[in-house]
């Protein structure tokens, strides 16, 4: 038997850690109160650094008028959804969604007037009949990538974007910040300059990665010390003897099953790797840690940003594998942990996978459980039963969606296909020990 988890099971009540198109606000807010000494350390460390969060907004506001007309109407949606069943006292914030959802809508249809049509593609051809391909250049007769946002535009989506990173949640904020200030996307964009030489690049991924490696420590140990004498939610009811996956970063499932039985298949937060070198470091007493001095007496040492030739320097990094769907190899002991968890994959014979919901980024992996797909699965997510996740499904392991039966699985609506059974269930929830010992 072998288990599976994903963000979802840190979402449980009691645990209660962000997702990642959250996390950045936390993250913010967490630098700017207990985290402060954090800041102050890595900026120590990292002189000359002009980065910080809420300047990355002026930025992600900049981007809004090169993205695809699809992308804008995507970002509508989430604040359509977000404000549809605001109750009357939040009546101003579903004025703000209007007013978000109205501008951009108007910039969508400006790229979609745009587009050239037949009609005036056929007359450009009977004009000029024998430079026509040449003048056709383009499906479009603006180019929506040049085009710059007024300053009311501007404005608004700033402001709007800044309330998300304040301590009073704002359902229009944090849709829009769901895509405009994903860290995960922050985190892929900076880590490519260790590949392309762009010292600021590099400089932005270690204040970025240390600083969400710094929260995510202080927000574990702060559960594990308010869970001291009783059992993790969720965790807890994991039984004895399971094999477990995990494409989390934090310290609970190796707490609950220990170092033998448990895989980070995306790194941990007791790690740190050397990029030069690709040695991986451990991180001692990670439980007792406090993050802002493990920086300046650990972490800084081993960080050199001040030659010009990049090669001369040193970079250590925390040993998060960023959400790329290209895997980077940060240590040859990241190999050797994704063959064993094939490896365990292959051996079982059941699985039950909870709060994963197979997304784009984690390809690597999804194309582990494509290469041994005949096992018996049982996927437990709250969205699994709708149609847009069995068509994810459809791509992981074949299936057509018209193939699922709808069943009950401990009392829990499921669709079944063959031996994949997807259960609508939140991870506190599940019955693990029902679902492992049982199978199907």
């Amino acid at each position: 038997m072998l288990l599976i988890t994903g963000a979802g099971v840190d979402r449980t009540p009691g645990i209660d850690f962000p997702l990642a198109n959250t996390l950045l606000a936390d993250v913010t807010r967490y630098l700017d109160g207990p985290g402060k000494t954090v800041d102050e350390a890595l900026r120590d460390m990292l002189p000359g650094l002009r980065f910080s969060f809420n300047t990355m907004i002026a930025r992600a506001v900049d981007k809004i008028a090169t993205r695809e007309p699809h992308e804008q109407k995507a970002m509508v949606q989430r604040v359509q959804v977000a404000i549809a069943d605001l109750p009357a006292e939040k009546e101003a914030i579903r004025k703000h969604g209007e007013l978000i959802i109205r501008l951009f809508n108007k910039l969508a249809t400006i790229a979609e007037q745009s587009q050239l049509d037949e009609e005036t593609e056929q007359l450009i051809r009977e004009v000029f009949p024998m430079d026509a391909d040449e003048l056709i250049d383009s499906d479009s007769i603006l180019d929506i990538h040049k085009l710059s946002l007024s300053d009311t535009f501007k404005t608004v989506l700033k402001r709007t974007l800044k309330m998300g990173l304040s301590g009073d949640r704002h359902e229009v904020a944090s849709a829009l910040g769901a895509d405009m200030l994903n860290i995960e996307t922050l985190l892929v964009e900076k880590f490519l300059g260790f590949y392309n030489d762009r010292l600021a690049d590099i400089k932005n991924y270690l204040y970025i990665a240390w600083s969400l490696w710094a929260y995510l420590v202080a927000k574990q140990n702060e559960v594990l010390a308010v869970h001291e004498a009783t059992d993790l939610p969720f965790y807890g009811g994991i039984p004895d003897g399971v094999r477990a996956i995990t494409l989390n970063y934090t310290a609970f499932l190796q707490h609950r099953l220990g170092a033998d039985r448990t895989l980070y298949f995306h790194g941990g937060l007791a790690d740190y790797v050397r990029m030069d070198t690709r040695d991986l470091l451990p991180i001692e007493n990670i439980h007792d840690r406090d993050p802002a001095e493990f920086i300046r007496n650990y972490v800084a040492p081993n960080v050199d940003v001040a030659h010009e030739d990049l090669n001369q320097q040193r970079h250590v990094i925390p040993a998060l594998v960023p959400p790329l769907r290209l895997k980077p190899i940060l240590s040859h002991r990241y190999i050797e942990l994704w063959s064993k968890a094939s490896a365990w994959v292959r051996e079982s014979k059941h699985i039950v996978v909870v709060g994963y919901s197979f997304n784009n980024a984690d390809e690597h992996f999804n194309d582990i459980l494509r290469c041994h797909p005949d096992r018996n699965i049982d996927i437990v997510v709250p969205e699994a039963t709708s149609p847009e996740f069995i068509a994810r499904m459809e791509k992981i392991f074949g299936t057509a969606t018209n193939q699922y039966n709808k069943v009950e699985v401990n009392g829990h609506d499921a669709m079944q296909a063959k031996r994949v059974r997807l259960i609508a269930a939140k991870a506190a929830d599940v019955d693990l020990t029902a679902l492992l010992e049982a199978g199907m």
